[in-house]
Protein backbone atom coordinates (compact mmCIF):
# COMPACT_ATOMS: atom_id res chain seq x y z
CA UNK A 1 0.00 0.00 0.00
CA UNK A 2 2.92 2.45 0.70
CA UNK A 3 4.71 1.76 -2.80
CA UNK A 4 1.14 2.22 -3.92
CA UNK A 5 1.14 5.51 -2.25
CA UNK A 6 4.12 6.75 -3.30
CA UNK A 7 3.72 5.55 -6.87
CA UNK A 8 0.19 7.78 -6.76
CA UNK A 9 2.01 10.67 -5.62
CA UNK A 10 4.97 10.46 -8.09
CA UNK A 11 2.56 10.17 -10.45
CA UNK A 12 0.43 12.91 -9.30
CA UNK A 13 3.57 15.37 -8.81
CA UNK A 14 4.81 14.93 -12.92
CA UNK A 15 1.22 15.49 -14.37
CA UNK A 16 1.25 18.89 -12.11
CA UNK A 17 4.84 19.59 -13.19
CA UNK A 18 3.87 18.57 -16.77
CA UNK A 19 0.32 19.67 -17.26
CA UNK A 20 0.70 18.82 -21.32
CA UNK A 21 2.95 17.78 -23.68
CA UNK A 22 2.51 18.25 -27.54
CA UNK A 23 5.05 17.34 -30.35
CA UNK A 24 5.63 19.83 -33.43
CA UNK A 25 5.88 19.44 -36.97
CA UNK A 26 9.57 17.44 -36.67
CA UNK A 27 8.42 14.97 -33.44
CA UNK A 28 10.00 17.03 -31.18
CA UNK A 29 8.35 17.58 -27.33
CA UNK A 30 7.37 20.33 -25.82
CA UNK A 31 6.41 20.22 -22.17
CA UNK A 32 4.33 22.97 -20.20
CA UNK A 33 3.17 23.05 -16.70
CA UNK A 34 0.25 25.27 -18.10
CA UNK A 35 -1.24 26.30 -21.58
CA UNK A 36 1.25 28.71 -23.27
CA UNK A 37 0.50 32.26 -22.36
CA UNK A 38 2.99 33.58 -24.07
CA UNK A 39 3.70 32.71 -27.52
CA UNK A 40 6.61 34.18 -30.36
CA UNK A 41 5.49 32.98 -34.15
CA UNK A 42 8.55 33.13 -36.26
CA UNK A 43 6.32 33.19 -39.69
CA UNK A 44 3.02 34.47 -40.14
CA UNK A 45 1.22 31.52 -40.66
CA UNK A 46 1.30 30.06 -37.61
CA UNK A 47 0.16 33.65 -35.85
CA UNK A 48 -3.06 33.45 -38.24
CA UNK A 49 -3.64 29.42 -37.25
CA UNK A 50 -3.36 30.36 -33.51
CA UNK A 51 -6.51 33.49 -34.17
CA UNK A 52 -7.97 30.42 -35.53
CA UNK A 53 -7.98 28.77 -32.26
CA UNK A 54 -8.35 31.18 -30.14
CA UNK A 55 -5.19 32.06 -28.82
CA UNK A 56 -4.25 35.06 -31.11
CA UNK A 57 -4.04 37.13 -27.63
CA UNK A 58 -1.31 34.86 -26.20
CA UNK A 59 1.31 36.17 -28.79
CA UNK A 60 3.26 38.63 -27.32
CA UNK A 61 5.90 38.62 -31.20
CA UNK A 62 5.70 38.17 -33.92
CA UNK A 63 7.63 39.06 -37.72
CA UNK A 64 7.34 41.03 -40.87
CA UNK A 65 4.01 40.12 -42.57
CA UNK A 66 2.06 39.14 -39.93
CA UNK A 67 -1.44 41.01 -41.06
CA UNK A 68 -4.22 38.56 -40.75
CA UNK A 69 -6.02 38.92 -39.07
CA UNK A 70 -6.33 43.19 -38.11
CA UNK A 71 -4.97 42.98 -34.71
CA UNK A 72 -2.14 40.60 -35.46
CA UNK A 73 -0.67 44.00 -37.08
CA UNK A 74 -0.62 45.19 -33.19
CA UNK A 75 1.50 42.37 -32.27
CA UNK A 76 5.67 43.78 -31.74
CA UNK A 77 7.50 42.60 -34.62
CA UNK A 78 10.89 40.67 -33.64
CA UNK A 79 12.22 40.40 -36.98
CA UNK A 80 11.68 39.29 -40.75
CA UNK A 81 12.87 36.95 -43.01
CA UNK A 82 16.47 38.13 -43.11
CA UNK A 83 17.40 38.23 -39.58
CA UNK A 84 15.53 37.94 -36.26
CA UNK A 85 16.25 39.73 -32.64
CA UNK A 86 17.09 37.49 -30.64
CA UNK A 87 17.87 40.07 -27.50
CA UNK A 88 14.05 41.07 -28.14
CA UNK A 89 12.76 37.66 -28.19
CA UNK A 90 14.61 36.39 -25.35
CA UNK A 91 13.63 39.66 -23.37
CA UNK A 92 9.48 38.58 -24.54
CA UNK A 93 10.32 35.12 -22.13
CA UNK A 94 7.80 33.21 -24.30
CA UNK A 95 6.46 29.68 -23.05
CA UNK A 96 6.80 28.86 -26.56
CA UNK A 97 8.64 30.11 -29.93
CA UNK A 98 6.80 28.57 -33.05
CA UNK A 99 9.69 28.70 -35.88
CA UNK A 100 9.43 27.73 -39.80
CA UNK A 101 12.73 25.43 -39.88
CA UNK A 102 12.78 25.84 -43.88
CA UNK A 103 12.37 29.59 -43.54
CA UNK A 104 14.10 31.18 -40.38
CA UNK A 105 17.71 32.03 -40.62
CA UNK A 106 19.60 28.56 -39.96
CA UNK A 107 22.06 30.78 -37.77
CA UNK A 108 18.98 33.00 -35.84
CA UNK A 109 17.68 29.22 -34.97
CA UNK A 110 20.66 27.70 -33.98
CA UNK A 111 21.12 30.71 -31.60
CA UNK A 112 17.65 30.18 -30.20
CA UNK A 113 18.59 26.49 -29.57
CA UNK A 114 22.12 27.30 -28.00
CA UNK A 115 20.04 29.82 -25.45
CA UNK A 116 17.72 26.64 -24.42
CA UNK A 117 14.57 28.89 -25.63
CA UNK A 118 11.53 26.69 -26.09
CA UNK A 119 11.18 26.27 -30.02
CA UNK A 120 8.50 24.64 -31.70
CA UNK A 121 8.50 23.89 -35.65
CA UNK A 122 5.66 24.19 -38.22
CA UNK A 123 5.96 23.76 -41.72
CA UNK A 124 2.64 21.96 -42.68
CA UNK A 125 3.12 21.09 -46.50
CA UNK A 126 -0.94 19.88 -46.50
CA UNK A 127 -4.41 20.18 -46.07
CA UNK A 128 -4.05 16.98 -43.61
CA UNK A 129 -0.75 18.72 -41.85
CA UNK A 130 -2.79 22.39 -41.43
CA UNK A 131 -5.17 20.47 -39.59
CA UNK A 132 -2.63 19.23 -37.54
CA UNK A 133 -1.21 22.75 -36.36
CA UNK A 134 -4.45 23.79 -35.80
CA UNK A 135 -4.65 20.76 -32.66
CA UNK A 136 -1.55 21.40 -32.27
CA UNK A 137 -2.06 24.98 -31.73
CA UNK A 138 -4.71 24.02 -29.81
CA UNK A 139 -3.46 22.12 -27.32
CA UNK A 140 -0.34 24.02 -26.71
CA UNK A 141 -3.05 27.50 -25.71
CA UNK A 142 -5.68 25.15 -23.76
CA UNK A 143 -8.25 25.59 -26.77
CA UNK A 144 -8.61 21.44 -27.09
CA UNK A 145 -12.18 21.39 -27.70
CA UNK A 146 -12.76 24.30 -30.34
CA UNK A 147 -9.23 23.49 -32.48
CA UNK A 148 -10.08 19.54 -33.12
CA UNK A 149 -13.58 20.87 -33.99
CA UNK A 150 -12.02 23.42 -36.62
CA UNK A 151 -9.85 20.92 -37.71
CA UNK A 152 -12.43 18.61 -38.80
CA UNK A 153 -14.89 21.08 -40.11
CA UNK A 154 -11.55 22.21 -42.25
CA UNK A 155 -11.16 18.42 -43.95
CA UNK A 156 -14.89 17.96 -44.46
CA UNK A 157 -14.68 20.90 -46.58
CA UNK A 158 -11.23 19.97 -48.27
CA UNK A 159 -13.08 16.75 -49.49
CA UNK A 160 -16.15 18.28 -50.53
CA UNK A 161 -13.68 20.28 -53.00
CA UNK A 162 -11.97 17.63 -53.65
CA UNK A 163 -15.07 14.93 -54.52
CA UNK A 164 -16.40 18.12 -56.58
CA UNK A 165 -13.01 18.03 -58.83
CA UNK A 166 -11.90 14.75 -59.22
CA UNK A 167 -13.86 13.74 -62.47
CA UNK A 168 -13.55 16.96 -64.13
CA UNK A 169 -10.75 17.76 -67.10
CA UNK A 170 -7.33 17.32 -66.35
CA UNK A 171 -5.67 21.36 -66.46
CA UNK A 172 -1.79 21.20 -66.78
CA UNK A 173 -0.69 24.50 -64.98
CA UNK A 174 2.12 26.67 -64.43
CA UNK A 175 2.44 28.39 -60.95
CA UNK A 176 5.01 31.27 -61.38
CA UNK A 177 6.25 32.71 -57.92
CA UNK A 178 8.29 35.13 -58.93
CA UNK A 179 9.83 36.67 -62.58
CA UNK A 180 13.49 37.49 -61.62
CA UNK A 181 14.67 34.67 -60.66
CA UNK A 182 11.72 32.62 -62.96
CA UNK A 183 10.50 30.28 -59.61
CA UNK A 184 7.67 27.80 -59.45
CA UNK A 185 6.82 24.93 -56.97
CA UNK A 186 7.14 21.43 -56.92
CA UNK A 187 4.52 18.98 -56.62
CA UNK A 188 5.70 18.65 -52.45
CA UNK A 189 4.10 22.06 -51.76
CA UNK A 190 0.80 23.17 -50.59
CA UNK A 191 0.96 25.32 -53.54
CA UNK A 192 0.63 22.12 -55.67
CA UNK A 193 -2.10 20.42 -53.80
CA UNK A 194 -4.16 22.88 -53.90
CA UNK A 195 -3.64 22.43 -57.94
CA UNK A 196 -4.61 18.87 -57.66
CA UNK A 197 -7.48 19.26 -55.71
CA UNK A 198 -9.37 21.51 -58.16
CA UNK A 199 -8.18 19.05 -60.78
CA UNK A 200 -4.86 20.50 -61.72
CA UNK A 201 -1.54 19.30 -63.04
CA UNK A 202 1.47 20.89 -61.74
CA UNK A 203 3.79 20.88 -64.66
CA UNK A 204 6.91 21.25 -62.69
CA UNK A 205 5.38 18.86 -59.66
CA UNK A 206 8.45 16.08 -60.16
CA UNK A 207 11.39 18.59 -59.59
CA UNK A 208 13.26 18.11 -56.57
CA UNK A 209 13.39 21.17 -55.04
CA UNK A 210 10.03 22.71 -53.49
CA UNK A 211 10.77 26.48 -54.48
CA UNK A 212 12.93 25.29 -57.74
CA UNK A 213 14.45 28.01 -60.42
CA UNK A 214 13.53 27.44 -63.96
CA UNK A 215 14.13 28.65 -67.52
CA UNK A 216 11.87 29.62 -69.64
CA UNK A 217 12.58 27.46 -72.02
CA UNK A 218 11.68 24.92 -69.54
CA UNK A 219 8.03 26.28 -69.26
CA UNK A 220 7.59 26.72 -73.15
CA UNK A 221 8.30 23.63 -73.76
CA UNK A 222 6.05 22.39 -71.10
CA UNK A 223 3.40 24.70 -73.01
CA UNK A 224 1.08 24.99 -70.06
CA UNK A 225 -2.94 25.41 -70.62
CA UNK A 226 -2.93 28.33 -67.74
CA UNK A 227 -0.01 30.32 -65.89
CA UNK A 228 -1.35 31.02 -62.74
CA UNK A 229 0.25 33.88 -60.33
CA UNK A 230 -0.24 35.09 -57.09
CA UNK A 231 -1.56 38.91 -56.79
CA UNK A 232 -0.74 40.89 -53.78
CA UNK A 233 -3.34 43.30 -52.95
CA UNK A 234 -5.25 42.36 -55.79
CA UNK A 235 -2.72 43.71 -57.71
CA UNK A 236 -1.98 42.16 -61.11
CA UNK A 237 1.89 41.57 -61.98
CA UNK A 238 3.12 43.24 -64.54
CA UNK A 239 5.72 40.85 -65.61
CA UNK A 240 2.71 38.08 -65.96
CA UNK A 241 1.95 39.82 -69.44
CA UNK A 242 5.08 39.29 -70.58
CA UNK A 243 4.30 35.56 -71.48
CA UNK A 244 2.31 37.72 -74.25
CA UNK A 245 5.45 37.57 -76.80
CA UNK A 246 4.89 34.17 -76.78
CA UNK A 247 1.71 34.01 -79.04
CA UNK A 248 2.03 30.01 -79.58
CA UNK A 249 1.21 29.14 -75.71
CA UNK A 250 -1.83 27.62 -74.64
CA UNK A 251 -2.41 29.88 -71.92
CA UNK A 252 -1.45 32.37 -74.26
CA UNK A 253 -3.94 31.66 -76.97
CA UNK A 254 -6.51 30.88 -74.60
CA UNK A 255 -6.08 34.16 -72.61
CA UNK A 256 -5.40 31.76 -69.17
CA UNK A 257 -2.73 34.44 -67.93
CA UNK A 258 -4.66 34.30 -64.33
CA UNK A 259 -4.14 35.41 -60.73
CA UNK A 260 -5.37 34.38 -57.75
CA UNK A 261 -5.19 35.90 -54.35
CA UNK A 262 -1.26 35.67 -52.97
CA UNK A 263 -2.31 36.50 -49.38
CA UNK A 264 -4.68 33.28 -49.16
CA UNK A 265 -2.67 30.60 -51.57
CA UNK A 266 1.03 31.57 -50.06
CA UNK A 267 0.04 30.84 -46.29
CA UNK A 268 -0.70 27.26 -44.98
CA UNK A 269 -3.69 28.49 -42.78
CA UNK A 270 -7.55 28.04 -43.14
CA UNK A 271 -7.69 30.21 -45.73
CA UNK A 272 -5.88 27.88 -47.86
CA UNK A 273 -9.38 26.91 -48.67
CA UNK A 274 -10.38 30.28 -50.11
CA UNK A 275 -7.80 30.51 -52.60
CA UNK A 276 -8.42 26.99 -53.73
CA UNK A 277 -12.11 27.66 -54.24
CA UNK A 278 -10.11 30.47 -56.59
CA UNK A 279 -8.50 28.51 -58.28
CA UNK A 280 -11.40 25.84 -59.42
CA UNK A 281 -13.27 28.80 -60.50
CA UNK A 282 -10.55 29.80 -63.05
CA UNK A 283 -9.57 25.72 -63.94
CA UNK A 284 -13.75 25.53 -64.45
CA UNK A 285 -13.53 28.85 -66.53
CA UNK A 286 -11.06 27.18 -68.94
CA UNK A 287 -12.79 24.01 -69.11
CA UNK A 288 -15.87 25.69 -70.22
CA UNK A 289 -14.53 27.38 -73.41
Amino acid sequence: MKKLLLGCLYLCFMHSAFALTVSDYLGKETQLAQPAQRIVTLVPHAAELLFSVGAGAQIVGAVEYTDFPEAAKKIPQVGNYAGLNIEAIVALQPDVIIYWPEGNPARDIERLKQLKMPLFASDPNTFVEIADDIKRFGALTGNIDSSEKIATAFLQEVEQVRQDNENKQSVRVFYQVWNQPLLSQNGDTFISRVINLCGGENIFADLPIKSPQISIEAVLTANPDIILVGATDGQRPEWLDGWQQYGYLKAVKNNQLKTVDADVIHRPTLRLLDATKQVCAVFDELRAL
